[in-house]
């Protein structure tokens, strides 16, 4: 099972998931269960359609069964099963956007801690035009405990944003301390701590440069797991994780996603933005800082970009 594991968690990782499929099913699935869905895997790849599967991925405060927080991370991960493409597309956290169900409009971020990962997902199928139905999501801690078990990762770091970082340090990790980052430049080395920092910086630009951070430290991530991380290091991953992740997504599923993952070339990876440039209005609306978008205008060019019509 060990080996199974290790292969499997790293392409996960690689395919922009964040473990967290993996670790919410790895203490319930027998090793006669991972070898049938690795089987299954198998025979699905070479029957592959070609179709689209989009998942949306969620990144929250705080984690604890059945209780969410607010969102600050939405990234729709693309994956194409016979192409081996895959595709991110992060959302803005400040989308005002209809609450399926009534007649009031929220910001995209708070919908999770109203109702679910489901609610998200529902809201931006029908302002989006989309038809995700699975999703994983992880806590900021988890985030923060992940990279440092992979020993940190390496951004590019601008002096701008290392003050901003170290004004927006947070104790997520007990792995990390609160150190303080003295260096920017290319390829500098970031602890969990740091790295969840930078991914939420926004006030020296905007949100729409801050969902690029998020992209960024995703995919430094990925490729530390996949160029470096040791079987012994992921399944510490695994066990550490249990407790922060939430998924829908069954096990076949996850092992089609890793297939896909493992070979990946993660510069091939293709990222987009919703709402887009020049599709939106931002600003005070009854109180409410918001972004206001053309919802037809960015569901075809969400379209348009995934399925490449």
């Amino acid at each position: 099972m060990q080996k199974i594991l290790g292969k499997y968690l790293a392409a996960l990782l690689v395919a922009a998931l964040l473990l967290t499929p993996l670790a919410a099913l790895a203490d319930t699935v027998s090793d006669d269960e991972w070898a049938a869905a690795v089987a299954a895997d198998e025979q699905s790849t070479a029957g592959a359609s070609g179709e689209w599967w989009n998942v949306l991925l969620l990144g929250c405060d705080s984690y604890t069964k059945n209780s969410y927080q607010r969102t600050d991370s939405m990234i729709i991960v693309s994956i194409n099963q016979a192409t081996g493409k895959v595709k991110l597309t992060s959302l803005m956290r400040d989308t005002w956007i209809p609450v399926p169900g009534s007649k009031g409009h929220r910001k995209l971020t708070e919908l999770c801690a109203v109702g679910g990962p489901e609610l998200t997902i529902r809201a931006i199928n029908e302002s989006f035009g989309m038809d995700i139905s699975d999703y994983a999501l992880i806590s900021m801690e988890g985030i923060a405990e992940i990279i440092d078990l992979l020993g940190g990762v390496e951004v590019d770091v601008t002096e701008e944003e290392r003050k901003a970082l170290n004004k927006g340090l947070f104790d997520l990790s007990p792995l990390s301390g609160m150190e303080q980052l003295q260096q920017s430049g290319e390829n500098v080395h970031l602890n969990g701590n740091q790295a969840t920092a930078f991914a939420r910086i926004r006030k020296i630009d905007s949100d729409y440069v801050r969902t690029e951070r998020q992209r960024t430290v995703l995919l430094a991530m990925a490729d530390k797991i996949k160029n470096g991380a040791s079987a012994g290091t992921l399944l510490t991953i695994v066990t550490t994780l249990m407790g922060y992740v939430d998924t829908n997504l069954s096990l076949p599923e996850i092992m089609t996603i890793a297939t896909v993952g493992m070979k990946l070339d993660l510069n091939s990876v293709e990222e987009f933005r919703a709402p887009a440039d020049g599709t939106f209005e931002s600003g005070t609306y009854d109180g409410i800082w918001c972004i206001k978008p053309n919802f037809e205008k960015n569901a075809s060019l969400l379209h348009s970009f995934i399925y490449e019509d």
